[in-house]
């Protein structure tokens, strides 16, 4: 059994987690083949999928999707692999990829701070390593109607956190982990992939934020041994993003 976060809580900060913990955390993945490593590219895979096909039922012409219909066809494709993950594993392996355990408080703490470096270093410095690497500025679009108001939230907000860290900090860097690998090759691994899926729902300059945030969001993964904090924090973000989005506080995206 793998020891639980919460009796800790007295230990060191530094000694905090042991490399025998996350071990046997993974454990239970070794009954998942390579083969679901692919997970993290299923929602995106579904998306292009059923937007391609319904251009090619109506001969190539444009079928009139609204703006926000690929973030919200997204959101669904990964609810899709979430419950095709959850039915066609075992309960050990689901409780493995779906790492939520209470926190400790220097987890919580440690969240609250990367959270914060996040939100008033992370931001401008996506601005900045945008313009070094020459791609075009991250920017949060401004949302006034009702409808992509609502499929912001529900996508960015409701669904994608809680999906993407199972999917990319839960199956994908603990089939690797438990493989045997280095901490660094699935940390590596995950946050190309996560970066880069990122290029379909936000550019180039998107790229570099999701990299940048994802930076954060794997070295709590891989400290604490846990997604909730990980979860919570990708869930602030990207709620301040929604309110940046609706005009209720301003961007820190230089």
């Amino acid at each position: 059994m793998a020891e639980d976060t919460t009796t800790v809580g007295s230990a060191n900060f530094w000694t905090h987690l042991r490399p025998q913990d996350r071990d046997q955390t993974v454990a239970p993945l070794s009954a998942l083949s390579s083969w679901w490593l692919l997970a993290v590219l299923a929602p995106i895979g579904l998306t292009v999928l059923v937007i391609a096909s319904a251009y090619t039922l109506i001969g190539g012409q444009d079928p009139g999707f609204p703006l926000q219909f690929p973030l919200l066809m997204y959101g669904f494709a990964n609810l899709v692999v979430l419950v095709g993950l959850c039915v066609q594993v075992g309960e050990e392996v689901w409780k493995a990829s779906a790492l939520f355990r209470d926190p400790s408080s220097a987890e919580v703490a440690a969240g609250m701070g990367a959270t914060g470096l996040g939100i008033i270093i992370g931001w401008p410095l996506t601005t900045v390593v945008s313009e070094t690497v020459g791609v075009a500025h991250y920017t949060v679009p401004s949302l006034t109607a009702v409808v992509p108001i609502a499929v912001l939230f529900l996508g960015s907000v409701a669904v994608a956190p809680i999906a993407e860290e199972i999917l990319y900090r839960g199956v994908f860097l603990g089939i690797v982990l438990e493989r045997g690998y280095a901490p660094v090759v699935p940390s590596v691994g995950s946050l190309v992939v996560f970066a880069g899926i990122h290029l379909f729902k936000a550019g180039l300059g998107g790229v570099v934020n999701a990299f940048l945030l994802g930076v954060l969001l794997t070295a709590l993964r891989l400290w604490f041994d846990n997604l909730l904090g990980v979860w919570s924090m990708h869930t602030l973000n990207n709620v301040l993003e929604f309110l940046v989005a609706i005009s209720v506080i301003p961007s820190l995206y230089a």
